[in-house]
């Protein structure tokens, strides 16, 4: 990049008005996902009242975005029960991350796929969240976790190391849908032809508005029951999936009226045992919240049924893959093993890690385990 470029090209934080820009340079950039558009950031910063500093570079010449950088901050112990007890000491520690890694979804920038000089962009964000990162005193590290590895060697150069990888399952849809339901293990496919048969039938909500609220006071309130369940009622687990109700609020406000979000029932003999939210963007669908009801209806497989009705709508309507996001890290654990029986590709994605304050980290994790002795 010339000395000329460089005096023209600007970095700072992005405002209301740039949204149309960001969501073109997500869509024209190789790295860029659902989770880098300006709707699901905003959802992320409303919905889960999450401090956020989203950063683009502009070319001040052309008046145009080349480069955003979703970025948020989040409380290190929000998980953990110190923060209900102590909320004055969690706030002095915080981690910077993209994307927030309450839900599963990818981070990272992105640049104009037509930009030639790629690594100097992605420098001055890096730097602009080096900076910013320094002067904040709370932030002990930065967290990032690209969908696209072309960010691997970017991310080392700017001074990340990677710490795990991640992976999840893509089901790729654009075959028939013989050859696709070939690939799943012969049980789900007898699995869900006996739910079509035993007349569990799956629609997609024609009142969303309404039915939002119906899939939180139903179904994901089950799904922290069985989590509270299953856990003995650790905090860590509990609050880590406790999604608060004003997420779905701006699902519904941002998302659904924009067709990146869509709402499915599955039902049996008039009541509603399944449900399911899709996000949709580009040529992927990903995999959103799922719950279905247990005991007498868990022979039913309506949780099967939705994901084949995810796959024969998405080809439907065009699309090339359904990500399942996220695999549990345990191959033999049940989760796995079920979205596994998709026949899915597993993708790695690689989870990136910058630290700021190895003294404060060490007096975190003090903190931490000390607090953690004291009965509350």
């Amino acid at each position: 990049m010339s000395t000329k470029e460089v005096i023209n090209i600007i970095c700072r934080k992005a405002r209301v008005e740039d949204k149309k820009q960001w969501n073109n340079v997500v869509k024209e950039s190789l790295n860029g996902t659902f989770y880098h558009t300006w709707e699901w950031n905003e959802v992320i910063e409303k919905g889960l009242n999450s401090e956020a500093l989203p950063i683009v570079v502009e070319d001040e010449i052309e008046n145009k975005l080349i480069g955003i950088f979703p970025f948020f901050l989040k409380n290190f112990f929000e998980d953990f029960k110190i923060n209900e007890n102590f909320p004055g000491i969690s706030k002095n520690f915080q981690i910077g991350c993209s994307p927030h890694n309450k839900l599963y979804s990818f981070g990272g920038p992105c640049v104009l796929s037509s930009v030639t000089s790629s690594e100097d962009i992605y420098k001055l964000m890096f730097d602009f969240i080096d900076s910013f990162s320094k002067n904040k005193k709370s932030i002990t590290d930065n967290l990032i976790s690209p969908y696209h590895n072309c960010l691997d060697s970017t991310l080392i150069q700017n001074g990340y190391n990677k710490t795990k990888i991640k992976k999840t399952a893509i089901i790729n849809i654009e075959k028939e849908l013989n050859e696709i339901c070939k690939g799943f293990k012969k049980q789900f496919s007898k699995d869900i032809r006996r739910a079509s048969r035993n007349g569990v039938i799956v629609y997609e909500s024609q009142n969303y508005k309404e039915d939002i609220d119906l899939y939180y006071n139903q179904f994901q309130k089950l799904l922290i029951d069985r989590i509270i369940e299953q856990s003995g009622n650790n905090y860590k687990k509990v609050s880590y999936a406790v999604v608060p109700y004003s997420y779905f609020e701006k699902l519904r406000d941002i998302l659904f009226p924009e067709k990146m979000a869509r709402l499915f029932f599955a039902e049996y003999n008039g009541v509603k045992i399944g449900a399911l939210i899709n996000f949709y963007y580009k040529d992927t669908i990903y995999l959103g919240h799922t719950s279905v009801l247990r005991g007498e209806y868990n022979d039913l497989n309506a949780y099967k049924l939705l994901i084949w009705h995810s796959i024969v709508d998405g080809k439907k309507n065009n699309f090339k893959n359904l990500d399942l996001t996220g695999l549990h890290p345990n191959e033999s654990h049940g989760q796995y093993r079920f979205k596994m029986g998709f026949n899915g590709q597993v993708k790695e994605i690689g989870v990136y890690n910058k630290s700021y304050r190895y003294n404060k980290i060490k007096h975190a994790k003090k903190t931490f385990n000390d607090l953690r002795k004291m009965k509350f």
